[in-house]
């Protein structure tokens, strides 16, 4: 058997194997799930790209990939939650995963500062980020977020006797693409969003305007939708493949298709420059986009699948700090917390060098805020972890003050009407149409303007702390922050 052959064998093999143990790690997750990523550690953590960048051993390197999110004993991890997409909040979070280690809760308990709490016959931790965090077994543990007792009993009851996935169809096809792929993400959109307010939005989507594209046609074909996967290769580099499934024929949107997208994805705050320069193929209920992703569209992945699973990391003991001395081990703690903010912080930067961009991506820095949240604490330095909150804090002010553009922008202008004259003293209604048309427009700019300014404030103050508390670190622990 030559070496290729084996080689294609033994991946078979290992990819069926993958299968088996996503199916058992489904059965463990809500029904009631519209979203979920699969992740395949050992697929991820052994790629060229990962060993060139040092993900498993450094935690640092990790974070700026998008991946501290993975201990790096990962064997196969499953995220889901179920999403309000009104307004793109989850209900609830929760993660299974394998791992190369035991655990003990105990552990557990004291390396992330957590409570033991048992659930009924289970014993669970409370983690200081809003989760529970449970052992179904040894090497398998549960995180759901938040934190509701009462929910995660329920959770842990049902999960218990289950052998089965209770996932929708949609998501239980996103099992078998794991069998190929690092990262599978699978949503869940039928029926998530009502026909009126597809066809009124595609009425004034600047993707259709000046398109001889039929409204209802195109409205009809978008209901149809069954949901959106994304498909995450990673080898010598990064490679993603974007498909969006229909119930009906939609071959009405492949014309549009691309630029539709972007539309959709900038208005929730969730632009990835990257899918701009993807190829398109289009089938009757499939639309599909592929193309490699940079290190900043891998970040922005990744940061979709933040989830609350960062004990899973604060438990590892394959790093060294266990062998250094007390104070030692406190600055190597808080140096990897300190750059572990600023892979956030060097993202935030480039960002706000443009309003535009900086307003469509508010979604990102509730994210990232979230991910400084759920960093380790244990043995980092008292007054970083203050400072750790305080850019917490800051991101979320920014997100609140760009959603605040369009907040404000209707507020005003729903005082802006015309009198309800036509043709009074001359002055015609067209006239009078165009002037208030201009006032709104002049309100959504102004609004805009503050919105931005109030960041790039926020992103200011931000920047001058950084620095003086680079300078404490460095001075107080002798390291180069």
């Amino acid at each position: 058997m030559s070496r290729i052959l084996l080689s294609l064998v033994v991946f078979s093999h290992l990819s069926q194997a993958a299968a088996a143990q996503f199916n058992e790690l489904a059965a463990k997750i809500p029904g009631t799930a519209n979203a979920i990523v699969l992740l395949d550690g050992p697929k991820l953590l052994s790629s060229p790209l990962a060993t060139k960048e040092g993900w498993k051993e450094k935690y640092e390197q990790a974070f700026a990939s998008g991946l501290v999110s993975i201990a790096p004993d990962t064997q196969q991890l499953i995220l889901a939650s179920q999403i309000d997409y009104e307004f793109m909040r989850p209900v609830w979070e929760a993660a299974v995963g394998d791992l190369g280690r035991e655990r003990s809760l105990a552990d557990v308990a004291r390396r992330t500062k957590g409570t033991i709490d048992p659930l009924g016959d289970t014993q669970a931790v409370a983690l200081r980020d809003d989760a529970f965090l449970v052992a179904f077994g040894p090497k398998r543990l549960g995180v759901m977020s938040p934190a509701n007792r009462q929910s995660v009993a329920r959770w842990l009851r049902e999960a218990s006797s289950r052998t089965q996935s209770v996932l929708s169809p949609y998501l239980q096809g996103a099992l078998t693409a794991s069998q190929t792929s690092g990262i599978v993400m699978a949503f869940d959109l039928q029926d998530a969003v009502p026909p009126d307010v597809i066809r009124a939005k595609l009425a004034t989507s600047p993707a259709l305007a000046g398109k001889n594209i039929n409204l209802d046609a195109a409205a009809k074909a978008l209901a149809s939708i069954r949901g959106l996967s994304l498909e995450v290769a990673v080898t010598d580099g990064t490679f993603g493949r974007l498909m969006i499934h229909f119930n009906d024929d939609a071959s009405i949107l492949a014309p549009v298709a691309k630029p539709l997208l972007l539309e959709i994805l900038a208005s929730l705050g969730a632009t990835i420059d990257d899918i701009e320069q993807w190829q398109v193929e289009s089938e009757p209920q499939r639309i599909t986009l592929r193309g490699p992703l940079s290190t900043a569209g891998r970040k922005r992945v990744f940061s979709l699948i933040d989830q609350p699973t960062s004990a899973l990391i604060a438990i590892d003991k394959s790093g060294t700090g266990a062998e250094l001395q007390d104070q030692a081990q406190k600055g190597m703690a808080s140096l990897a917390y300190y750059r572990s903010i600023n892979s956030i912080l060097d993202e935030v930067r480039e960002k706000s060098k443009n309003a535009k961009t900086f307003g469509e991506n508010a979604l990102w820095f509730d994210k990232w805020a979230r991910k400084i949240d759920r960093l380790p604490l244990l043995n980092v330095d008292a007054e970083l972890l203050a400072f750790g909150r305080s850019v917490g804090v800051s991101l979320r002010n920014m997100a609140t003050s760009l959603r605040g553009i369009g907040i404000n922008t209707a507020a005003r202008s729903a005082q802006i009407y015309d009198s309800g004259s036509y043709g009074y003293n001359g002055y015609s209604y067209y006239a009078e149409w165009r002037d208030v048309d201009d006032e709104r427009r002049a309100v959504k700019a102004d609004e805009k303007a503050k919105g931005a300014i109030s960041a790039r404030s926020t992103a200011g103050d931000l920047a001058t702390e950084n620095a003086r508390i680079r300078q404490v670190m460095s001075q107080k622990y002798q390291l180069e922050f």
